[in-house]
């Protein structure tokens, strides 16, 4: 990696500790200061005034905003996230990582299949573009994807589950067999967007005088289409991945709700409607550092793909 290229990295990491420093100020304040109270929803009808004075004071409620900011700020220094109001006895980091590592398993699982069938019907649709396979090959998968996930689900359910008897929906781990009809519900419509954005980029590639000059020197048209249109075609591809990879650890609430996935998805539902402040945060800020990674490492893969990224950073070091 150039030194330019580095230094351009370094000086993406050190701005992300201001914009999460300042999301997290953003998100705390507007959660205590928002209508609704962790400890009335733990107390629902049997709210008495000695219990919640007791339970505010243990989670420090009581305390002026400002210094409940601050201590949140001291203990996430050591890496305390806080402790879940709807989880009583349970910390946010228990209660989140557990179930963040279910919907990332998952969600990585579906992502690979779209990425891995996006890409190369994009291709195909690009290359026979004139031909009624074109419009043919987009329009199924826009016709997927048409379908709202929840009517899909069902219909995936009854049809694997109850008309054929293929698999048992009941939630057995994620590596299980079961996991194949949530995991294909979630991947197979996000095929339509990857191969749209392939073709497009394909299409584009394809009007380069690079690629007149290899059919010219009488390159084999596998040869040209691998090396030459398919390569520089994935550069803006880089992008599309990079952005949608933090989305995966964050799941599918109508996925994990119809095939009773125990994910965060579910979980995040749960701590907004308690509301469950520290659980609601630390998911936050996990999101906001995941995509600034997300960026750094998308102008990595940009810099070792593309050599006029590292010298455009030399040159602006």
């Amino acid at each position: 990696m150039s030194p330019g290229l580095s230094g351009y990295i370094v000086r993406r990491v050190l701005w992300a500790i201001p914009v999460l420093f300042l999301i997290s100020i953003i998100v705390f304040f507007m959660l205590r200061l928002a209508p609704g109270d962790p400890v009335d929803a733990i107390l629902g009808s049997r709210y008495q005034e000695d219990q919640a004075r007791v339970l505010k004071e243990k989670y420090g409620y009581d305390k002026p905003v400002y210094v409940q900011y601050v201590k949140y700020l001291q203990n996430l220094a050591h890496g305390d996230l806080g402790v879940s109001t709807r989880h009583r006895d349970f910390t946010a980091s228990e209660v989140i990582w557990p179930k963040v590592w279910v919907s990332t398993q998952v969600g990585l699982m579906a992502i690979l299949i779209t990425f891995g069938l996006g890409i190369p019907v994009g291709i195909y649709a690009a290359m026979a573009r004139g031909t009624f396979l074109d419009p043919l090959t987009i329009g199924f998968w826009l016709a997927l994807d048409a379908i709202p996930v929840y009517v899909l689900a069902t219909l995936a359910s009854w049809f694997f589950a109850v008309k054929l008897d293929l698999v048992n929906l009941s939630y057995r781990g994620v590596w299980s067999p079961n996991m194949i009809v949530p995991i294909m519900v979630m991947a197979l419509p996000a095929v339509a967007g990857v191969a749209r954005f392939m073709r497009a980029s394909v299409i584009g590639v394809l009007g380069e005088d690079y690629i007149r000059t290899a059919r010219a020197k009488g390159l084999r048209e596998r040869t040209v289409v691998i090396t030459h249109i398919t390569r520089n075609a994935l550069l803006p591809m880089v992008t599309v991945v990079g952005l949608t990879l933090p989305g995966i650890a964050f799941g599918s609430i109508f996925i994990e709700t119809s095939f009773g996935i125990p994910g965060i998805a579910r979980e995040s539902l749960a701590a907004v409607l308690a509301p469950d402040y520290d659980v609601i945060l630390a998911l936050v800020l996990f999101g906001s550092a995941l995509f600034v990674f997300a960026n750094v490492v998308i102008d990595v893969i940009y810099g070792v793909i593309d050599p006029r990224v590292r010298v455009g950073a030399n040159r602006g070091q």
